[in-house]
């Protein structure tokens, strides 16, 4: 229902929603859904340049900008740029710069928690409570990122089994070097109306794989 709307009309309607007491998830889903790429773009720059991360990161770190967007961004975002006062900025722009600054801090952290403890006292190897418990609790969030990411090679498994042309338009869309709808519409021959819904029905076949999958392991 958003496909015939510009990314500003579409925020548009997210405000006036928002402002007037009305169910944004859709609007927004839709919007931050466009922006994706570009985020786990600018991701993989922060991964790079901190030299750690993987796939997985990136669509949890995703997901957490998407959140402070929504809790926090949608009342700052003011429509003027900040590098260059005067000039306007775009929604986009806003929320690529929440997924930055989400994954600086994130890696951030990262580096401080697996930096080694300095060796100048009699205490030295002994660790404070507070940093050994966040050592613990990041080596424990690797350990669920590298679960979640196997279960979510093996939801898509069964989606290229049982839904092949969703399970394709993802595989352009999210896998490889697919800047957009139009392009995967493209090489999939196809309407970009029918790309957004392969590529919406792949996203909810997804999400009722994996809870199918986290309910056999809690099963087990």
């Amino acid at each position: 229902m958003f496909e015939d709307l510009t990314d500003d009309e579409l925020f548009a309607e997210v405000l006036q929603r928002r402002a007037t007491g009305g169910v944004v998830g859709d609007a927004l889903g839709a919007l931050c859904e466009r922006w994706a790429r570009p985020a786990r773009y600018v991701i993989s720059k922060i991964q790079a340049s901190y030299g750690r991360g993987s796939p997985a990161d990136a669509d949890e770190l995703y997901q957490d900008a998407v959140g402070k967007f929504l809790d926090k961004g949608l009342d700052q975002f003011r429509g003027v740029s900040e590098q260059m006062p005067g000039r306007s900025a775009s929604p986009k722009t806003f929320f690529l710069r929440i997924v930055k600054h989400v994954a600086i801090d994130f890696y951030r952290r990262q580096r401080e928690d697996l930096a080694p403890a300095a060796a100048d006292s009699e205490d030295a190897f002994e660790e404070p409570p507070a940093q050994v418990a966040r050592a613990v609790e990041s080596s424990r969030r690797r350990e669920e990122r590298s679960e979640a990411q196997e279960l979510y090679w093996r939801a898509y498994e069964r989606l290229q089994r049982e839904h092949p042309k969703e399970a394709g338009a993802w595989d352009l869309y999210h896998h490889q070097d697919v800047e957009d709808h139009e392009e995967c519409a493209r090489r999939l021959n196809i309407t970009v109306v029918n790309s957004y819904k392969r590529v919406s029905r792949a996203q909810a076949y997804l999400r009722l794989y994996l809870l199918d999958l986290q309910q056999e392991g809690g099963r087990e």
